[in-house]
């Protein structure tokens, strides 16, 4: 009995520790993830206090189905969005007939539809200022028949038509119809111009982070200006004086592309023929030290020489 005593005595002061085979084993584990041995691994860390987050207000408001989606309207914008739907009927109204005026104006110009009228605006505007100017000159050699065959010397009869009232209040209407369509048309070509410009950016990003907020880029050459000037779009122009250097830089990136698949397929085949038999076995205190830290035990298998 005095030996079973001292036994259970013993066998009370054993401390719960590994053997030292196993403390072999954790410790190297440990050391693959840069914590050194010697650091307690049973005791757990103090827990950060919590920190306490306010709760997001709730929204306010109410949800809408518009084109196939749910669209969520606040509270203080759904008296504005009422508004807007009660004028709809309004706004389609006035629509309905603006559509019905086109449709007139296209047959009385002899199109089809208003959608075709829309499309040849521009050369019907063209064409009613050119009709006007036919009319000034007409009106104009009109007079200048009359007053030649009433005997009038040619010198004074072109100074009285250049003072006439009524041919100046013609050539003021003519010359403000053309200078209000000179400069709609230098706005379009300007906003075409610009729209050029930034597709080229969009394509080839690398040309706006090399273009100086002054003076002129390097590769902004007299060729692709020359080309943009004889009415080239910027895009072009570029890629026209550019070609082999980006051919080339294609080519690259093909070939890139290729050997990045080569070596996907690769790893997929290498992956592939790997099966379970053929892994190593993981020794238990290696497994038991990645399950200490919340890892999956089977990704210790890499670590583990065959």
């Amino acid at each position: 009995m005095e030996n079973v005593s001292e036994n259970a005595s013993h066998s009370e002061e054993i401390t719960p520790e590994a053997s030292p085979q196993a403390a072999t084993g954790v410790n190297e584990a440990l050391e693959m993830f840069g914590i050194a041995p010697t650091e307690p691994v049973a005791e757990a860390e103090e827990e950060s206090p919590s920190i306490e987050t306010e709760p997001e207000p709730e929204r306010k408001g109410r949800t809408y189905k518009y084109n196939k989606e749910e669209v969520f309207v606040p509270e203080d914008q759904v008296d504005e969005y009422a508004r807007k739907g009660l004028n709809y009927d309004k706004i389609e109204g006035r629509a309905k007939d603006y559509e019905a005026a086109l449709e007139r104006t296209a047959k009385l110009n002899g199109l089809s539809s208003h959608k075709e009228y829309l499309e040849n605006l521009d050369r019907l505007e063209q064409e009613a200022i050119q009709h006007k100017e036919d009319s000034f000159q007409s009106l104009r050699q009109a007079m200048v028949d009359q007053y030649t065959e009433a005997g009038w010397d040619p010198q004074q009869l072109e100074e009285f038509l250049d003072n006439n009232p009524l041919l100046q209040q013609a050539k003021e209407v003519l010359d403000r119809e053309k200078t209000a369509q000179e400069a709609v048309k230098a706005q379009e070509a300007e906003a075409q111009q610009l729209k050029g410009w930034e597709d080229l950016f969009a394509k080839y990003p690398h040309l706006a982070e090399e273009t100086p907020e002054e003076g002129t880029a390097s590769w902004y050459t007299p060729d692709i200006q020359a080309k943009i000037q004889r009415g080239y779009d910027p895009i072009d122009a570029y890629e026209l004086v550019n070609r082999d250097a980006i051919a080339g830089n294609q080519r690259k990136l093909a070939e890139q592309d290729v050997l990045k698949q080569q070596r996907l397929n690769k790893r997929a085949a290498v992956l592939g023929n790997t099966s379970e038999d053929l892994a190593p076995s993981v020794p238990k205190e290696l497994s038991d030290a990645f399950a200490l830290f919340g890892i999956e035990p089977q990704a210790a298998q890499k670590y583990v020489k065959k």
